[in-house]
């Protein structure tokens, strides 16, 4: 199909989709789809129109005067269902993408599987899946350009629980912020032999992190804003995994990893 058929596919279904959805399940005619959709003869007509031009309906065989969907009708349809949905989705994690540093890349497949945490009185609830995902997790990988102190407790606890391994992406200025106020508690987090940071000598723009457990592994990202947290997206779908994957090891190789616990 061709770039100018595309388009007028595109632009048939946005406008006539609700005659499209009213023939899926029977084939109806012109007059019970005017009494239906409240919509004049002469809207009907264009859109039964270019519908049949699209080939995305046919007459029925049984009944001419019944017009009915074609099976790339309804594959048509349903693609354009899931396009509104994302679109819908992506909109409302708007508030939340925005807050991203320019230029950053993010993929679509991982945005469109993703649930959005994020609220503006209890900015909290973006990490809390993060925390529930821990139970149980056997590795936890994942990027940090901002941390909390609340981070330690629940990273050393996790790591007390069980035999667990993390490895952790910092950027270089964060690392020194961490020695100015956290040393103690990173010192601690850092001492579990299965423990592993790398330094990232630039802007990471969010928290990527992987969490590999049991029945399914789990990415997500958490978005901040001077300094708060914005928000959050979690999915459990495999191409989104990979994607992250590919991010994460794209940037540990341009870090150095920390071998030393102390700080001079």
């Amino acid at each position: 199909m061709d770039t100018g058929e595309t388009s007028r596919v595109r632009d048939t279904l946005s406008k006539r989709h609700g005659v499209l959805e009213s023939i899926l399940e029977e084939p109806k005619s012109k007059s019970e789809l005017v009494t239906e959709l409240g919509q004049s003869r002469s809207t009907i007509d264009r859109s039964i129109t270019e519908l049949l031009m699209i080939d995305c309906i046919e007459p029925n065989e049984r009944d001419r005067s019944t017009y009915r969907c074609t099976p790339s009708g309804e594959v048509s349809l349903q693609t354009y269902r899931e396009y509104c949905t994302d679109l819908e989705f992506v909109q409302r994690c708007a508030p939340v993408l925005n807050a991203l540093p320019p230029n950053t890349k993010l993929s679509k497949t991982f945005v469109t599987t993703a649930e959005l945490h994020a609220s503006d009185k209890t900015p909290d609830i973006a990490v809390q899946p993060t925390i529930e995902l821990l139970s149980g997790a056997t590795k936890l990988i994942g990027t940090a350009p901002v941390v909390f102190g609340d981070y330690f407790d629940i990273l050393n606890d996790w790591m007390r629980e069980g035999e667990s391994e993390l490895e952790l992406i910092l950027e270089q200025d964060l690392l020194e912020s961490i020695v100015t106020n956290y040393e103690s508690e990173f010192d601690v987090l850092a001492g579990f032999d299965s423990v592993e940071f790398y330094i990232y000598d630039g802007q990471i723009p969010y928290a990527l992190w992987l969490i590999d457990r049991e029945p399914t592994d789990h990415v997500g990202i958490t978005i901040y804003e001077e300094g708060g947290i914005k928000g959050s997206l979690v999915t459990d779908s495999e191409p989104a995994i990979d994607w992250a994957r590919d991010q994460y090891d794209r940037l540990r190789d341009d870090s150095t990893k920390l071998e030393s616990n102390m700080f001079e």
